[in-house]
């Protein structure tokens, strides 16, 4: 995580090298750089690779959120029927069908930019419930064993990840947090009305 992060700050300080930042709020940044000082097959190749990698992540986000909802069966928080692997690749079949069928009905009705915030606000929101629950977790279980991960800087960089999350999220559209806000409600009653009576943990 740490290459990735210094890999984009050399680009992004090598793009405002090149271009005045003022002129970089396209959706090619990089292709719009290199083609202002003449690279044009260098953007051409830059936006080739874009749209791969595009695929690429639509494909791993897919299959990492099929896992997520098997998971989250295994413990009986979803119908059971979504915690069957095929015998030969041990893949979750009715959890991938689930969340393909969904992806294509959101892709169809939606725009690209409003499933982006969307997913980015989920993340960020994500994030912020991890950070507090770390903070929970060691009051209550205390400093983690010797050779087991240690978060460091506690609570201070766990709060940073708060307050850093919490400014982003305060940015997005009202349309982002109205389906935000639907989907939680929905996962809520879920939970309270299936999840929490059939949770292998509860019982």
């Amino acid at each position: 995580m740490t290459i990735v992060t210094v890999l984009y700050i050399v680009v992004t300080m090598i793009l405002t090298g090149i271009v005045h930042y003022t002129l970089l709020n396209v959706p090619d940044a990089v292709a719009f750089a290199l083609r202002s000082i003449g690279l044009y097959w260098a953007a051409d190749y830059v936006s080739i690779v874009a749209i791969l990698t595009l695929i690429t992540v639509c494909i791993s986000m897919t299959y990492a959120l099929a896992r997520t909802v098997y998971s989250i069966s295994r413990d009986g928080l979803l119908p059971k029927s979504l915690y069957s692997l095929t015998e030969k690749s041990k893949v979750p079949k009715n959890a991938t069908i689930l969340v393909g069928v969904l992806a294509m009905i959101c892709a169809g009705l939606f725009p690209l930019a409003s499933l982006a915030e969307f997913v980015n606000i989920c993340t960020l929101a994500y994030l912020v419930i991890m950070s507090i629950a770390i903070i929970r977790l060691r009051k209550i279980e205390g400093k983690p064993k010797a050779g087991e991960f240690k978060t460091p800087l506690m609570p201070f960089l766990p709060l940073l990840a708060i307050v850093i999350c919490a400014s982003f999220m305060s940015q997005y559209m009202a349309f982002t947090w109205i389906a935000f806000t639907l989907t939680t409600v929905v996962g809520t009653f879920v939970y309270i009305f299936y999840g929490y009576k059939h949770s292998k943990e509860n019982s």
